[in-house]
């Protein structure tokens, strides 16, 4: 996670932290045509934005190479350590006495 990560975060928390009372509002000012169309323009313009924001930083985490799973890298890596441990393999990872 990085900066943009996090003020990506934070604008959705700020959204979410306001969705239920311009629902409200919203269900208030059903019978105001004009009022009514403005709020749900406006909640819809911010949702889109965030949402385009969002996946336009999925579409770049998509793109960066993919670690191998943290715990298939552990026990790859311990498997190593052991084989060094024991003596069975040098420090570059070949059988010794070969």
């Amino acid at each position: 996670m990085n900066d943009t990560d996090r003020e990506l975060l934070d604008r959705v928390r700020a959204l979410h932290g306001t969705l239920t009372q311009r629902t409200l509002l919203l269900s208030h000012v059903q019978s105001n045509v004009d009022i009514f169309a403005e709020g749900m323009r406006d909640l819809g313009e911010d949702l889109a934005d965030i949402g385009g924001a969002l996946l336009a930083r999925v579409r770049e985490l998509d793109e960066l190479p993919s670690d191998p799973p943290p715990t298939a890298l552990i026990a790859r890596l311990a498997g190593r350590l052991a084989d060094l441990g024991d003596g069975s393999v040098c420090p570059e990872g070949h059988p010794r006495g070969i």
